[in-house]
């Protein structure tokens, strides 16, 4: 409750959260193995354009963080990639400033049908490990 000269009136706001950590290693050897394959099936061509752009030691990191920002956001979304959401549904987007996630197919359904207004993002990483914590706030 929210108490102010005019009364009190009740906030009708949630925040969802989500956190993943994943082994950088576990990535790097997925893409070793299956290469464009792999890439293509999870991750967005926004996100592929970002990865090729990338020097060869960054790209490892790069494609561990993305992979856990997409899981803390199916996460925030209460479905994991079940119910139709795709790790390829939710985009990262990392250019200027904080990464910002755009949601696509099932995924933006999804939320629209929850009544996600934003989701925010975090990542760090470390040699060895990426995380990724995402809130959603919803109305």
């Amino acid at each position: 409750m929210v108490f102010t000269n005019l009364g009190e009136f009740k906030l009708e706001m949630k925040i969802n959260s989500g956190i993943d950590l994943v082994e950088v290693d576990r990535l790097k050897s997925t893409y070793k193995n299956f290469g464009e394959r792999f890439l293509n099936r999870v991750y967005d061509p926004l996100e592929i354009d970002q990865f090729n752009k990338k020097s060869n030691r960054a790209k490892p990191n790069f494609l561990a963080k993305n992979f856990a920002a997409k899981e803390a956001v199916s996460k925030v979304l209460g479905v994991g990639f079940s119910q139709g959401v795709r790790p390829k549904d939710i985009v990262v987007i990392r250019k200027y400033g904080p990464p910002q996630v755009e949601l696509k197919g099932k995924a933006k359904e999804l939320a629209f049908h929850k009544g996600i207004k934003s989701i925010s993002l975090s990542l760090s990483d470390t040699d060895r490990l990426a995380v990724a914590v995402a809130q959603a706030i919803i109305n």
